[in-house]
């Protein structure tokens, strides 16, 4: 018989508009993450509503063990409220906290990605440059490059790494101006489409100080 045990999960909330010039209507994103502290879950629902007010409705419903979610269905300028249950077979969770965000962004991209191609066969080998660009940003920031996989978030540390959920590669940093590349052979990889993301919070949060910069790519067999 399957249990349903107590669910712990903290939600919390990044909210960008992805690009590199004035926002367009319906340009948005917002990622967020939590902490899967069960052991037994199926997966996991998401339910956002306007902040103004409203009714939460569900957005996504997820696989077990996924800490990470990106909302593509956002207005940009729009702010609205999220919040996340676990499930299984013997019922739901509890919500998670409601954490809120508003979609907006300027024209500075301090943190990108760049491919060396943006379609690979899963033979090949993908390097990701990451860009810095010091000085853009005043003070510290923690410092997000996140791959994108379906509704799941892939965070890169500076070993090379991949690891569920938003984990920054740096943290309390001043940028340096630097190119960085991390060199990922695809064997194995799934094939569809994916979106490297790049971004930069005030230190110890997930609030961001310049939008997201995103650069899609596909992998075919």
């Amino acid at each position: 018989m399957v249990r349903l045990t107590p669910f712990a999960l903290a939600l919390s909330l990044v909210a960008a508009v992805l690009g590199a010039s004035t926002p367009a209507a319906g340009a948005a994103q917002l990622a967020m993450s939590w902490t899967d502290n069960a052991s037994d879950e199926d997966g996991f629902l998401v339910e956002r509503r306007a902040a103004a007010g409203g009714a939460f409705q569900q957005v996504a419903a997820l696989g077990p063990n996924v800490v990470g979610y990106l909302d593509s269905t956002v207005q940009a300028g729009s702010a609205y409220c999220y919040r996340v249950r676990a499930f299984n077979l013997a019922g739901m969770s509890a919500f998670t906290n409601e954490a809120c965000g508003t979609a907006s962004g300027t024209a500075t991209l301090p943190l990108s990605v760049t491919l060396n191609q943006t379609s690979f066969r899963t033979s090949d080998t993908m390097v990701a440059t990451v860009q810095a660009v010091g000085g853009v940003v005043p003070g510290a920031v923690d410092a997000y490059v996140v791959v994108q996989a379906g509704g799941a978030l892939l965070s890169l540390q500076l070993d090379g790494r991949l690891v569920p959920g938003l984990v920054p590669i740096a943290r309390n940093i001043a940028l340096p101006t630097v190119a960085a590349p991390f060199a990922f052979p695809l064997a194995g990889a799934p094939a569809g489409s994916y979106t490297w993301l790049a971004g930069v919070t005030t230190p110890g949060t997930l609030t961001l100080v310049a939008p997201i910069a995103s650069t899609p790519f596909t992998i075919t067999p």
